[in-house]
């Protein structure tokens, strides 16, 4: 395929769903595994805070180690990868969020092994997929379509998640106890698993390796001194690292701020989630022209001002659900505007043109930027919960009295802490230098 020749939908479609399978499962475990850990299963916050952190240093681990071997065994091991791992990913994602009927420690114990297991299969198929991209396409086009397509899955599978997560387990479970919450979780993910896995099958199936990298054997270290040495790569890290700090506060405090702020309800903490999710997917479409006018640059310094306003809107607001909704409106679309430039930046700077830091270390670099990612939601995960601990949060769901001074951390994580995540992904872009 030469490298302007359009890539056709289906096989954008099938790109796509893979960024849909892992999606239902990350919509789940950043949106509702800390709530399934504290309000169903019954963990202390202490142990679910570390829980989260030891589950990422052992993807520190895991990402560069898939990264590495399939640079030394080349690109064209990537769909067959994918083919082998769809069904053990949709397996430990379902384990996750099996509630065994254990001890305290127990519990502990089983919920950190099945996390952790669950994240390093997550690396071992979604690395591969995420350096998929620069196999399939050269064309600065065809790669925004793919990561439009790409990000589109992303919401859609998102989207999922929000809508039906909270009616779903309740309605599954038959009931609104803890138990049949626990019953209900369980069946929930179950379908949620089995969608996963056939739709990493399609990704396997509908995409195509035509620009496979060589076998590389080159010294680990020297691979990494000269991915280190690529500016824009290691921009790129920055800049996703700290947009999924935002995405983890966003989703991972959505419930909790509902609840402790606004004065709602879980149920209406889940309305907040799919509002937000269908905005980000409504602003997909708006990448490719937007970043075709102005640059990908300029796009990107332009949806995180209007984040950056959207969330001192929403500290202004308060509780007023108006001002709330009309914040998190701005807030979610403009993200969703952007969210195609983080892949495709990360894609130009692997691609960027020198033979010591380009596709011959496809692998690896798209490893160190998917385990950035998952450190960044692994950081902010045990951040919001030791926030939930300063604030003496009382687990039980709706209708528990909690402390008044906990609205202060619940604002803290959910405001304060992306927004100066925006802020750093600004200077990222302003040192960024855009390939002539």
């Amino acid at each position: 395929m030469a490298n302007g020749q359009a890539l056709s939908v289906q096989e954008k479609a099938a790109y796509g769903c893979g960024d849909a399978a892992s999606n239902m499962m990350w919509g789940m475990t950043s949106s509702y595994l800390m709530y399934y850990y504290t309000d169903i299963y019954g963990l202390p916050l202490a142990a679910v805070s570390w829980i989260l952190l030891v589950a990422r240093v052992v993807d520190a681990f895991c990402d560069p180690a898939i990264g590495y071997a399939v640079d030394r065994v080349g690109g064209l091991i990537v769909p067959r990868l994918i083919r082998a791992l769809a069904i053990p990913f949709g397996i430990t994602g379902f384990l996750c969020f099996v509630a065994l009927p254990l001890s305290p420690m127990g519990k502990v114990v089983w919920a950190g092994a099945t996390y952790i297991v669950f994240g390093a299969v997550y690396s071992c198929i979604n690395t591969p997929y995420g350096a998929l991209a620069v196999m399939i396409s050269r064309s600065a086009t065809g790669r925004v379509g793919l990561n439009a397509f790409r990000m589109m899955g992303c919401q859609a599978g998102s989207l999922l998640v929000a809508l039906l997560t909270i009616p779903a387990i309740t309605w599954l479970g038959g009931g609104e106890s803890a138990a049949q919450h626990r019953y209900g979780m369980a069946v929930y993910v179950l379908v949620l698993s089995v969608m996963g896995s056939l739709l990493w099958l399609c990704v396997a199936r509908g995409c195509t390796v035509r620009h496979p990298p060589a076998p590389v054997r080159q010294d680990l270290m020297v691979t990494l001194r000269n991915l280190f040495g690529n500016r824009q790569w290691v921009l790129s890290n920055l800049l996703a690292f700290f947009y999924f700090v935002g995405q983890a506060a966003l989703f991972g405090f959505a419930l909790y701020y509902a609840r402790i702020v606004l004065g709602g309800t879980e149920q209406l903490g889940a309305n907040i989630i799919t509002f937000i999710t269908v905005l980000l997917f409504a602003g997909v479409p708006a990448c490719l022209p937007l970043a075709r006018r102005v640059g990908t640059v300029r796009c990107g310094i332009m949806c995180l001002i209007a984040q950056g306003v959207a969330y001192l809107a929403m500290a202004v607001a308060g509780a007023s659900m108006t001002g709330f909704f009309l914040s998190v409106a701005l807030l979610a679309l403009a993200q969703g505007v952007m969210s195609p430039l983080y892949y495709t930046v990360l894609a130009d700077a692997v691609d960027d043109g020198d033979p010591r830091t380009s596709t011959g270390s496809a692998g690896l670099a798209y490893s160190i930027n998917t385990w950035v990612t998952k450190l960044a939601m692994g950081l902010t995960g045990f951040v919001l919960a030791q926030f939930l601990s300063q604030g003496h949060y009382v687990e039980g769901g709706d209708g528990v009295a909690q402390p008044p001074d906990l609205s202060f951390w619940i604002v803290a994580g959910f405001v304060w802490l992306p927004l100066g995540a925006v802020c750093m992904q600004a200077l990222c872009l302003l040192a960024w230098r855009e390939r002539q």
